[in-house]
This record gives structure tokens, sequence and C-alpha cells, in this order.
């Protein structure tokens, strides 16, 4: 054989190498997609969120993707639809994802969040009856905020006289008790960390309604076992910035079993109420 001859040869191998190897490149990963309960507008949410989506990449080695909904109906629309491989799910609807969806519990935020009655610093209420006849802003009825402030109002005995208003962000919920729209804002007081700059604070707090837990993470039905895994011990291994108030973003993240949100069922049964009644 010549030495053209092998040369020849040489290149044809070559290129066939290089068309086998073509043909078997990988595939772009896929994003991992976790939905996210929309307590902030969405551009204050995901920015919040950035720290905890940068960690999750660096740790699985594969793009995340963090997206929220318009409100918690949505967001609870979507969970069940399976829109999300992970979701950031208000500690009752995640107990519904666990035990009505298929969803696996992975890990909760900081336990106790404090829900507090805010109103405007120097307006006119300012004891707790001053709220009769007014109106007080809450988030979603699917918020579990918004579940307790209601039964707070009950046990006032404001429940009738006090119009619940939904509104679609506690940024949004700030700036219209600062106009006068609202007279009260119900919300966690780990959801005012990370309010926009522009966000008015001139409230105060009025009361505390009561002590709930965080929210809590859960992965759809769909994501595979070793892909659970593997983001339950991402968020477990998350580690806040110490020089930063404690908050839904910025928390030692707990493990979480199933056993442990059943004392939240009273409260999911009141969501699957309210979700059966929907049209």
């Amino acid at each position: 054989m010549t030495v053209n001859t092998l040369n020849s040869a040489r290149r044809r191998l070559l290129a066939l190498a290089g068309f086998l190897g073509a043909g078997v490149r990988a595939a772009p990963v896929v994003p991992l997609r976790i939905g996210l309960a929309p307590y902030l507008s969405p551009a204050a949410l995901l920015a919040a969120f950035r720290p905890i989506r940068e960690h999750l990449e660096r740790s699985l080695a594969r793009p995340v993707e963090m997206v929220t909904a318009k409100d918690f109906a949505a967001l609870v629309e979507a969970t069940q639809r399976g829109d999300y491989d992970a979701v950031l799910l208000p500690a009752h609807i995640a107990r519904l994802a666990v035990a009505d969806w298929r969803y696996e519990a992975l890990a909760n935020v900081h336990d106790p969040v404090t829900v507090q009655v805010l109103v405007r610093g120097g307006g006119p209420i300012k004891t707790v009856a001053d709220l009769r006849g007014g109106k007080a802003g809450m988030l979603d009825a699917l918020s579990l905020t918004a579940t307790v402030g209601r039964q707070w109002l009950q046990e006032q005995g404001l429940a009738s006289t006090v119009a619940v208003v939904a509104l679609p962000s506690i940024n949004s919920a700030l700036i219209s008790l600062d106009r006068g729209e609202v007279d009260a804002v119900v919300a966690a007081a780990s959801q005012l960390v990370n309010l926009p700059p522009s966000t008015p604070r001139t409230e105060r707090v009025l009361a505390t309604v009561r002590d709930i837990p965080g929210p809590i993470y859960v992965a759809s039905s769909k994501l595979a076992p070793a892909d659970v895994a593997s983001l339950r011990a991402a968020l477990l291994a998350y580690r806040p910035d110490p020089s930063r108030p404690t908050s839904t973003t910025n928390a030692v993240l707990q493990a979480v079993t199933a056993e442990q949100l059943a004392p939240l069922e009273p409260f999911a049964a009141q969501a699957r109420r309210a979700l059966a009644q929907r049209p």
C-alpha cells in the first residue's frame, strides 16, 4: 500500500469519526423549571430569588429557570397541570400538592413566619376597632397569609364589616395603603424584606395575627427520582448571606416530610373547598 493510499484511508476514517461524533452530540440540557409563589411583583420576585437560582445552577450543573404566576390561583392551576418541575408553595398548598397531586416535599423555608396587620403610620387607624367599615388588603385568598388574615377578622368580630381587597403583591399592597385605597394590609413580616426601593414604607404594625409555617419547595412526580434527590440536596446546601435579614430568599432550608405537613391539613382543607367552588 502506497503512502498516498494510507493518507487517503486515514482521511476517510477521520471523516467517518467526525460524522459519527456529530451524530451522537449531546442534546442541549433542558432547564429545571421552578415556580415561585407570587407575593412580590414579578421583577422584584425574580431578583430576590437570583442567589438561590445561581446556587442551584452551580450545584446541579444545569440551567434553572424560575417563573411565577399572576396570582396564587394561577400558580395552583399551573401546579395541578404539572407545568413545573418543582414549585415553592404556601405551606398549606404544599400539603395539598403532596396529599392530592403526587408532589414530593423537598425543603421548607424558615419557620415560623409572623403575619402582621399593617396600617399607615400617622393615619386614622389607631386601634383594631377603627378598622370597622374599612378595607383590608391581602394577597389572593389561596395564600396562607390571607387565609389566617380572614380568620383574624372573624375572631375580632370584623368579618362582616371589613371589606377584603385582593391585591397582586405585597409591594402593590403597600402602595395602596400609602394612597389610602385600603385601611390595612395583612402580610408576613418576611415578605417585607425584598421590597423594591420604590415601595413606600409608611406602614406601622397594628397587630400580630399569628405565626405560620414558611413556604415549602415540592417536586413534581414527573421529575426523575435522581433529580429529586439532587434538587433536595442542593436546596439543603444553600447558605444565606449573614449580612442580610432572614427572608424567604435568604434562609437556611430544612428537610421536610409528608408527616410534618399533616398539621396543615385544616388549612389545606379550606384551600381544597375554595378550589372546588371556583368556576
